[in-house]
């Protein structure tokens, strides 16, 4: 039900970005943004043949995206849409791991402050590995997409210019049974955005 409620927010998101753009250029803004994030609780991937686990560190580490906002011209109300990469090749907390995966994100956004936004969003999070070393050899650890949560706190920094401070949630299910765990993953970032 999550999922299905993700999709259709997302659509509906791309379909206001969309439309907006054929009747006004104005309002909709190019965004490319870019920053760091830290946080997730250790978080088994896999085991060795001696037993030992394999922990990662689910929330960090460096994440860049580009998307499009539409600033409603009547309302304090913006919505972005955003396709990221986000990835951290120094994830594990007890051996070699690399973890990526492809958030896509819509936000809606309180804009009636003068240099201050307030957002909150959903993501669903495309193809999540873990490539970690494993009794000498690498192997790809493969997740079911996930859903997340956000919340944001952006700064405008000068015009066009947003620093932004970010809290979000992800769920992650291994797709297949084996070593690896289930997660609920939650991460602080910092970013900077630039509207174009």
């Amino acid at each position: 039900m999550t999922t299905l409620f993700l999709r259709v927010a997302l659509a509906l998101a791309g379909s206001v970005l969309t439309a907006t753009a054929v009747q006004a250029a104005d309002p909709l803004s190019l965004v490319a943004t870019g920053g760091v994030s830290y946080g997730g609780d250790d978080w088994q991937v896999a085991r060795s043949r001696d037993g030992d686990p394999l922990y990662i560190h689910g929330g960090g580490r460096f994440e860049a995206g580009l998307g499009a906002l539409w600033q409603a011209p009547n309302y304090p109300l913006a919505i972005s849409g955003l396709v990221n990469y986000h990835v951290d090749s120094r994830a594990g907390a007890n051996g070699h791991a690399k973890f990526t995966r492809v958030p896509l994100e819509a936000m809606l956004y309180y804009t009636g402050m003068e240099k201050l936004r307030f957002g909150v969003g959903l993501s669903y999070v495309l193809s999540p590995t873990v490539k970690a070393t494993v009794d000498g050899q690498e192997h790809s650890i493969k997740f079911d997409n996930a859903t997340g949560k956000a919340f944001e706190i952006g700064y405008e920094l000068a015009p066009r210019w947003w620093g932004n401070l970010r809290l979000t949630s992800e769920k992650f299910t291994p797709k297949d049974a084996g070593a690896a765990q289930d997660a609920s993953v939650s991460n602080l970032s910092i970013n900077l955005s630039h509207l174009f």
